[in-house]
Parts: structure tokens; sequence; C-alpha cells
């Protein structure tokens, strides 16, 4: 099956480890509320590795696609979101942070939506994609369950909220930035 306007098929190694990252979520989940928080670890480290390897993949085989453009952050946003909201729910992130943390990845995917359906896409940022690798590394910290490696991520995942809002400040001041006169766009 192929997209209407491309050339490659839908499911490309890269959209199917997209799809690999989000059937690893509910496994995640599972094992952090059963109390296995290092199998947990091990899945959500493997997951973030197919985060790092279907960007690669895509871009040095020339397997980009529309889906893999959208399908990639949601994977992200689902994976971080969830384990995220779990160990808020074992007191190990506070609430604040996490409440701050999804409720960003609503409102710039929001955006990114409404935009799509004009045709205009908003890539992500060099900030953006910062935030996600503190963001994975924190949670991996988090989940490894030893008292400095936990505080390391408590640190580190109040480094991926600095960036987090950052980067959205900077999405909303690039969508919402009036245009110049002159300006071809």
């Amino acid at each position: 099956m192929k997209a209407k306007d491309e050339q490659l098929p839908l499911w490309t190694l890269p959209n199917r480890l997209c799809i690999l990252r989000i059937l690893f979520i509910p496994l995640i989940i599972i094992f952090i509320e059963k109390g296995f928080f290092y199998v947990a670890f091990v899945l959500f480290i493997l997951a973030g590795i197919t985060d790092g390897l279907d960007g690669f993949v895509a871009r040095r085989f020339k397997l980009t696609s529309k889906l893999g453009l959208y399908l990639d952050p949601i994977a992200d946003k689902l994976l971080v979101s969830s384990v995220l909201i779990t160990l808020t729910y074992h007191n190990l992130v506070p609430l604040w942070v996490t409440i701050l943390l999804v409720c960003r990845e609503f409102i710039i995917n929001g955006l990114r939506s409404f935009y799509a359906l004009e045709g205009i896409t908003i890539y992500p940022s060099f900030t953006g994609k910062l935030k996600t690798t503190l963001q994975i590394v924190a949670i991996s910290c988090l989940l490894f369950k030893h008292p400095l490696a936990q505080q390391i991520g408590l640190y580190v995942i109040y480094a991926a909220l600095l960036f987090s809002v950052h980067s959205a400040v900077n999405y909303i001041m690039a969508i919402f930035r009036p245009k110049r006169a002159g300006d071809g766009s």
C-alpha cells in the first residue's frame, strides 16, 4: 500500500520501527505496574533505540515518508507521556512536571496537525529533539531504580522541561509571527 502522492510503500522499515515503539508502551507500563522496573528499563531503552534507528534508516536509505514524518513524533509522545504518567503515579516524577510536559506535547502536536491540514509542515526543531532525548535519558535513569540514577533522572527531567518550554515558545512564536511586507511566504 502506498500513499497517493508517494513512491514508497507505507510500511517501510522506519515506519515499522515506529509501530514497534508504540507496541512497547503497554508492555513497559505493565512491567512498571508489576514492579519489574529493570524489565521496563530494558524495554524502554529498546524503544529509545528504535527512535534513533528509524530516523537514521529513513535518511540513510532514502525511506522518509509523510507517514513517518507524523508517526515518529506521535510514537515519541505516546511513549514518553505514558511512561511519565506512570512514573508520576509511582511518585518518581512530580505531578506538575508531568502536566507541563504532556500539555506541551498536546499543544504543539495540535498545532502541527492543524497546519498539516493546511498543507504546512512544521518540522521538529533541534531543541525539540534535544528535549525528547533528555526525556528518554531521564526516564531511563528513573526506571533503573537506583537512588543515584533516580536523582540524576530527576535533574535531567528538569533540564528536559526547560528545553520543552523553550522549544514550545519557539514553535508558537514562529507560527504566530506576523508576516513582513515583501516576505515571499
